[in-house]
C-alpha cells in the first residue's frame, strides 16, 4: 500500500493538535522583538513579522509585502552586499551575521545583521530562504564614534609628537649656544669669581636640558612612539660608559663607586644601548644624590631565558641590574608613589634634592619596553637597592679576558689588596682569582704592613687611596722603606682629585681612578708582570684618551648657526683636527667636490639645501667616483627616533644631539677614526 495515496481524514484528536502547534509557532513569530522572515531566491518576501516591518519603517507586515516586490533592489544600500548574500549561501547554504546597510520606507539608513539559511523541497532545490534580522545601528553608530575618537587620539598625539620635536629643536639650538660657549670659557684663564659665575650658567644649562631630555622621552613613551633599538653592542662599554658619567659626582662626595660584572654575562649583544645606559645614569645618578656617604655599588648579571630552541632564532638572555647605596633610605609609604608621573619621596625631597620627578618612570617604562620590569627594596636610614632586568639577544664572542682563567703572565702571582672597603675587596678579590692569581686582602695600612714585616711576599700590591688612619700614599710611602719597585711594584685606585695630593709620582709603577674597570686593572698588572712585559704591553687594550694633538684627517663642519659653527670648530680644533667651516648644504657639497674630506658634522636644518639632501648629493657623487667617501656625523636639535632614522636613511653615519659638548663631539671623532681604520684593516687582508 503507498502511504502517499492515502487519503483517508485524520483523527480529530490530530488535527487539533496541529492547530494548537501552528497557533503556538505563528505566535512565536508574531510577537519576536527580531525580524523574521521567508523570501524567494529572486527577491519577494513570502512571510515578515511585525518586528521586521516596524524595523524597517511600514506599519504592518502586510504594507512591507506590498511595497517591497524585489529585495535587492528597495532595499540593499549596496547592490554588492546583494551579491554577497547570494554567494554566501550558495557556497555554504547559511549566512551567518552579515552586516549591512538597508533603506527603510523613509529613505532612512539603518544597519542591520541577518542570519539565514536555505530550505530545500524534496527534490533538493532551492524552496526558500528564511532567518533572522537585527537592527545594529545603536552598536554601529557607537563603533564609529570609537573609530573617531581613536582617530582623534592618534591625531592628537602625533601633533603633540610634532610639537614637542619642534619645541626640543627651538630650545636645544640656544641651549647649544649657552653650554657650548661656557666649556669655552672654562678652559680660558678667569678669575675665581667670573669661574664660580661661568659654573653656575654651565649647571643651570645642564639642569634645563636634564628637563627638557625628561620631557620629551616621557610625551614619546605616552604616545607609544617610544620603540627600542636592536643593534649590537658591549655590553661592558655600555655600563662603565654610564659608570664614567658619574664617576665625578661620586668623588665630589667622597663615595665609594663600585662595579662587579658577574663571570658569563654576554660581553656582546643586541638590543638598545642608549636606553640602558639611560637607565643606569639615572639610578645611579639618584643613588649618588641620596647617598651622602658610604659607597654606591652597580653589579651585573645574567639569566639565560628558557625558551624552545628553533633553529636559527637567536639565543636570548635577560640582563639583571642592581644599585645598591647607603643613602637615606626610602619609607614603605613613599615607595607606593615611587613609580608615579612627576613624584618623588616627598616634597621636601624635591626642595632639597630637585629634579622633574619622571627619571624612575621614564626608567621603569624603559626597561619594560625592554621586556624587563623594574623593583626597589629600601629600608630608612640604611639605603636602597634599585633592581632592574631587560631582554637581549646573546652575540656568541669569545670570553673577555679580563674573566679569563688561563692569563699566562699573571697565573700564580701573589697579590695584595689594601683596602678599607669590604665590598671593593671582595670584588677585587674575585677578579683575581679569576685570573688563577693567589690573593690576599687587608682592610688597613697597618694591617698590611704587619704582613710584610712578618715575611709574606707578593709580585703586586693593590692600595687604595682613601683609606682612615693611613692613607694609600702614606702606605706606598711605608712600604718603600723595606721594599723597592722592582719587588714590589704598587697599584694604587685613586680618585681624580686625589691624585693632585700625591707629591712623589715615582711612588707607584700605576694609578688608576675609581671605579678601577677589570681590563684596566688587568692591563696594569699584566704591564708590571716580568714574564711577559712586552707581549701585555702590546697586547693591552687601553682605554681612550684624549686624541693626539695633531691628525692628518681633514674634517668638514656644516651650520648655518654662526654661534654653534663657532664652539664647534673650537672644539674640533682643541681635539687636534683642522675643522674648515661651510654655512649651508650646498657649500658642503662644493667643498667635498672641490677637496678631500675624511669627517663631516652635518648640520641638519639649513638654508638653500638642508644637511639630508647635501648628504645625498656627497653619496652620490663619491660613489660615481668609485669611492665610498667621508664619515658624515648629523648635528641636530632634533630627538625623536624618526629624525635619527631620515639621517641613516639620507646616507649619515652618525648622529649628535644638540646642544653638544666637547666629549661628545670628541666620542663622535672616535668612533669615525675606528670605522675608517677598520676599513683600512679591512681592505689590506
Amino acid at each position: 500500500m503507498n502511504l502517499d495515496d492515502d487519503t483517508r481524514p485524520l483523527p480529530a484528536d490530530s488535527v487539533g493538535d496541529l492547530k494548537k502547534l501552528f497557533e503556538r509557532y505563528s505566535s512565536i513569530v508574531e510577537n519576536a522583538i527580531e525580524g523574521i522572515f521567508q523570501s524567494t531566491p529572486d527577491g519577494h518576501y513570502l512571510l515578515v513579522n511585525p518586528a521586521l516591518a516596524h524595523m524597517y519603517g511600514y506599519a504592518t507586515p502586510a504594507e512591507l509585502m506590498d511595497s517591497v516586490r524585489d529585495i535587492s533592489k528597495s532595499i540593499y544600500v549596496d547592490d554588492a552586499m546583494r551579491l554577497e548574500f547570494r554567494r554566501l549561501i550558495e557556497r555554504d547554504g547559511f549566512v551567518n551575521g552579515l552586516e549591512y546597510q538597508v533603506y527603510r520606507k523613509d529613505r532612512a539608513i539603518i544597519w542591520i545583521s541577518e542570519q539565514a539559511r536555505v530550505v530545500r523541497d524534496q527534490n533538493g532545490q532551492v524552496a526558500y530562504y528564511e532567518g533572522f534580522i537585527q537592527n545594529i545601528t545603536a552598536r554601529k553608530l557607537i563603533e564609529q564614534e570609537l573609530v573617531a575618537a581613536k582617530e582623534a587620539a592618534v591625531a592628537a598625539s602625533v601633533a603633540k609628537s610634532q610639537f614637542l620635536a619642534v619645541m626640543s629643536h627651538e630650545i636645544r639650538t640656544p641651549m647649544n649656544g649657552v653650554i657650548g660657549m661656557t666649556s669655552i670659557l672654562l678652559d680660558t684663564q678667569l678669575t675665581a669669581e667670573q669661574r664660580d659665575c661661568v659654573e653656575t650658567i654651565r649647571q643651570s644649562g645642564d639642569a634645563l636640558l636634564s628637563v627638557i631630555n625628561d620631557i620629551l622621552d616621557f610625551s614619546k613613551i605616552e604616545s607609544g612612539r617610544l620603540t627600542p633599538e636592536n643593534e649590537e653592542f658591549n655590553v661592558l662599554e655600555c655600563v662603565e660608559g654610564a659608570l664614567d658619567i658619574l664617576a665625578p659626582k661620586a668623588d665630589e662626595k667622597g663615595l665609594d663607586f663600585l662595579y662587579e660584572i658577574a663571570a658569563g654575562v654576554p660581553p656582546l649583544a643586541k638590543g638598545d644601548e642608549t636606553r640602558l645606559r639611560q637607565i643606569l645614569v639615572n639610578l645611579l645618578g639618584n643613588a649618588i644624590k641620596f647617598t651622602a656617604k658610604g659607597e654606591v655599588v652597580l653589579t651585573v648579571g645574567f639569566q639565560p631565558l628558557a625558551e624552545p630552541v628553533v633553529e636559527g632564532a637567536p639565543e636570548r638572555v635577560r640582563l639583571q641590574f642592581s644599585v645598591r647605596d647607603t643613602g637615606i633610605g626610602i619609607s614603605p609609604e613613599s615607595q607606593k608613589h615611587l613609580f608615579q608621573s612627576f613624584s618623588q619621596a616627598d616634597a621636601s625631597t624635591t626642595r632639597r634634592y630637585g629634579g622633574s620627578g619622571l627619571g624612575l618612570v621614564i626608567s621603569k617604562r624603559l626597561a619594560e619596553l625592554m621586556h624587563g620590569e623594574m623593583s626597589l627594596e629600601s629600608k630608612i636610614g640604611q639605603g636602597s637597592i634599585f633592581r632592574f632586568s631587560i631582554v637581549v639577544e646573546n652575540v656568541p664572542v669569545k670570553p673577555r679576558p679580563y674573566h679569563s682563567s688561563g692569563y699566562p703572565s699573571l697565573v700564580g702571582k701573589r697579590l695584595l689588596i689594601v683596602d678599607d672597603n669590604e665590598t671593593n675587596r671582595r670584588i677585587l678579590l674575585r677578579l683575581a682569582q679569576g685570573w688563577n692569581m693567589l690573593a690576599h686582602a687587608e682592610e688597613s695600612g697597618p694591617a698590611a704592613l704587619a704582613l710584610l714585616n712578618s715575611g709574606a711576599r707578593f709580585d703586586f700590591a693593590i692600595l687604595d687611596m682613601q683609606m682612615p688612619d693611613m692613607d694609600g700614599h702614606m702606605l706606598g710611602q711605608a712600604i718603600r722603606q723595606n721594599f723597592n719597585a722592582d719587588v714590589l711594584p704598587l697599584v694604587l685606585l685613586s680618585s681624580q682629585g686625589e691624585r693632585a695630593h700625591i707629591t712623589d709620582k715615582t711612588l707607584f709603577a700605576a694609578s688608576l681612578i675609581k671605579p678601577a674597570k677589570p681590563s684596566q686593572l688587568l692591563d696594569a698588572l699584566a704591564k708590571l708582570s716580568t714574564v711577559r712585559a712586552e707581549k701585555a704591553n702590546a697586547a693591552a687594550g687601553h682605554p681612550a684618551q684624549a686624541l693626539s694633538p695633531l691628525h692628518s684627517e681633514r674634517v668638514l663642519l656644516a651650520d648655518d648657526n654662526a654661534i654653534n659653527q663657532k664652539v664647534a670648530v673650537t672644539m674640533i680644533s682643541k681635539l687636534g683636527y683642522r675643522a674648515d667651516p661651510a654655512a649651508n648644504g650646498l657649500e658642503a657639497v662644493a667643498a667635498v667636490k672641490r677637496q678631500h674630506y675624511d669627517f663631516i658634522f652635518m648640520d641638519v636644518q639649513m638654508p638653500e639645501m638642508d644637511g639630508l639632501e647635501a648628504t645625498r648629493q656627497i653619496r652620490t657623487y663619491s660613489a660615481a667616483q668609485g669611492k665610498r667617501g667621508p664619515w658624515i656625523i648629523a648635528l641636530t636639535a632634533n630627538a625623536m627616533q624618526d629624525d635619527r632614522d631620515m639621517c641613516f636613511a639620507a646616507g649619515m653615519d652618525d648622529y649628535v644631539t644638540k646642544p653638544f659638548k666637547q666629549p661628545d663631539i670628541a666620542g663622535a671623532l672616535e668612533r669615525a677614526r675606528a670605522a675608517k681604520y677598520a676599513t683600512v684593516a679591512k681592505t689590506d687582508t
